[in-house]
């Protein structure tokens, strides 16, 4: 199998994922760390780590009420900084990464929801477990926008080499029209990734301040594309679901 080339769009490679994660070489990769990494090319993967493997938003800011449940299977992809630094660190030449999980939300009262999500790296030993927790500062109406807060938390698993952990803070604005419902925020991000002692690299931390945009498309199956900017890396989200 042939790895992606950066001419394939994010979109495609997304749609890919999600239709068979199992078939794509180019956006796997096991993270056994190289003899010789410079802190330089650990501090670049750090970067594309951290901004693929934090829990994502992927729902508008308005609450699902006492009574709402969500779930939904999504895929994320970037494209890498810097290849010759994936290199450099793991041993594989990885232009592009991608991650497909599922995820699931359930409305509390008081305006508040809580959610969990598992994602994994197609073929790979990689794994995410995420959490979430939402309050709503203004849930919306006919006239008025939803204004949410969000906190988040994220840890990778299944990797004995380095230990990464992020933490994320977020609002959000949403306002529904029909059957479509845009969404925009800003937030923070807190992330380490953190190599064995035994490769003589220190621990990198990356605090990121993160950007994002999406439109729920709300039918018999909810379709909901993601834009995120965090820090200087773009992630293309997808999720498919339901939510009662």
């Amino acid at each position: 199998m042939q790895p992606f080339h950066r001419h394939k769009t994010g979109a495609a490679a997304l749609f890919l994922l999600m239709l068979s994660p199992g078939a794509h070489a180019g956006l796997d990769f096991d993270f056994e760390i190289q003899p010789g990494a410079t802190q330089e090319d650990f501090e670049s993967v750090a970067e594309d780590v951290a901004a693929l493997l934090n829990s994502k938003t992927l729902t508008p800011a308005e609450p699902m009420g006492l009574t709402g449940f969500g779930i939904g299977v999504y895929a994320s992809y970037l494209e890498t900084e810097s290849a010759g630094a994936w290199q450099r660190v793991t041993g594989e030449d990885i232009d592009e990464i991608g991650m497909v999980g599922v995820v699931a939300q359930k409305g509390l009262p008081l305006g508040i929801d809580v959610g969990a999500s598992y994602a994994w790296v197609p073929e790979s030993d990689v794994e995410m477990l995420g959490a979430e927790i939402r309050y709503a500062l203004l849930e919306g109406g006919v006239a008025t926008p939803a204004i949410g807060l969000r906190g988040s938390y994220s840890k990778l698993d299944g990797v004995d080499e380095v230990d990464f952990d992020s933490y994320g803070i977020e609002i959000a604005i949403s306002k529904g029209f029909g059957p479509l419902t845009p969404y925009a925020g800003v937030g923070q991000v807190w992330s380490e990734l953190k190599p064995d002692s035994a490769f003589g690299l220190d621990k990198e931390k990356i605090d990121d301040t993160r950007f994002f945009v999406g439109l729920r498309l709300s039918a018999l199956i909810g379709l909901t594309p993601e834009y995120e900017r965090i820090g200087d890396r773009d992630v293309f989200n997808l999720r498919f679901g339901f939510a009662f």
